[in-house]
């Protein structure tokens, strides 16, 4: 099966990230698969998908090393968003949350943070999962997986955990241990 070709023409400005930093000027860029074929003015498009730049700049994707995808939908909560709040007692509210969430809710939270960082130049994320409350099921990266699958994001999972008790001194609900 042949590769998918596609030309981005006429941009404003590439921005190649080399050694020499090079920008090029009204230029194309094309891609064959994953693969970028060429660089220049003028590159003839041989039946590629053509993407037109004009007054756009064209750059490297972006890569977020350090994410928590759930919280996204419980950014803004007024129960939990004091500025005063110190942060222990902002971890103590908010594993109060946390502890309900499903595994539906860590889908769509990681499927909305995604979507955020494509839309503005993220192409790779590594997430900081550390929300396993165990009403969510066992396969809670998986569902972020499938989140990362659906949107062609490139993603990689980071897992932590608490194992800590409450009894113990530990701030978070024993739902999440």
């Amino acid at each position: 099966m042949p590769k998918q070709a596609l030309l981005i023409r006429g941009a404003q400005a590439i921005v190649t990230c080399d050694e020499q930093d090079t920008v090029h000027c009204d230029a194309d860029v094309l891609v064959v698969g994953a693969e970028i074929q060429a660089i220049g003015k003028n590159l003839p498009s041989d039946g590629a998908q053509i993407i037109d730049a004009a007054g756009k700049v064209v750059y490297p994707g972006l890569i977020n090393t350090h994410h928590h995808f759930f919280q996204s939908f419980v950014r803004n909560l007024v129960a939990i968003d004091y500025p005063s709040m110190h942060v222990l007692d902002w971890v103590e509210s908010i594993y109060q949350i946390f502890r309900f969430l499903t595994s539906d809710a860590i889908y769509y939270a990681s499927y909305v943070a995604m979507t955020d960082l494509l839309k503005h130049g993220c192409t790779c994320a590594f997430d900081h999962q550390y929300c396993f409350p165990r009403a969510a099921g066992g396969q809670i990266v998986d569902r972020q997986m499938d989140a990362a699958k659906s949107l062609g994001i490139r993603f990689h999972a980071g897992r932590g955990a608490n194992t800590l008790p409450r009894t113990e001194g530990s701030s978070i609900p024993d739902e999440m241990l």
